[in-house]
């Protein structure tokens, strides 16, 4: 009879702290970056950095041939097989109309609308494949919600997506 009960004691203790173990939380990332690549050789990195009151945004982005203002979004779902498409529409879980007022706060905008006159402002390239760079602290996007999803970097007309890539959590 002591071997059940010694085996059914270590059953119930294994139960009891499984889900500790299985739910053990791991420290969210105080930073996040996607590393952005697309057509014509264009070739960038958008770093999410946590920061009191939000979240900075520095992007930078070279291979830029046209001296345009383009668009650079967070998109609602992670690029596949490097296709800009797949990444869907605008992240906009709030959903607020875009483009965003010229006026107001940033709560009037689309949460994934990084390049609202309102947050960051457009990527202007000067052309013929100058760095074009852009740095804001967003105050509506969370890193926890924005991690695994893709960037996407419009063309002035925003249909052109023009390159793409996943946020991922970088290590410290």
């Amino acid at each position: 009879m002591k071997p059940e009960i010694s085996s059914l004691t270590s059953l119930l203790f294994i139960l009891a702290y499984l889900p500790a173990i299985v739910f053990t939380q791991y420290p969210p990332c105080s930073q996040a970056q996607a590393d952005l690549s697309g057509i014509s050789g264009i070739k960038g990195t958008a770093i999410f950095t946590a920061v009191k009151g939000g979240v900075k945004v520095d992007i930078s982005v070279d291979g830029l041939q046209s001296a345009e203002n383009d668009f650079y979004h967070i998109h609602e779902r992670a690029v596949t097989n490097n296709d800009c498409e797949s990444a869907g529409g605008h992240f906009n879980p709030t959903k607020k109309d875009f483009p965003c007022p010229p006026r107001g706060d940033q709560n009037f905008c689309q949460v994934g609308d990084l390049s609202a006159t309102l947050k960051g402002g457009p990527l202007v390239a000067k052309g013929k494949g100058q760095r074009a760079t852009k740095s804001y602290v967003d105050k509506i996007i969370g890193l926890p919600t924005i991690v695994n999803l893709g960037v996407v970097v419009h063309a002035a007309n925003i249909k052109v997506r023009l390159a793409c890539g996943n946020i991922v959590c970088k290590k410290p």
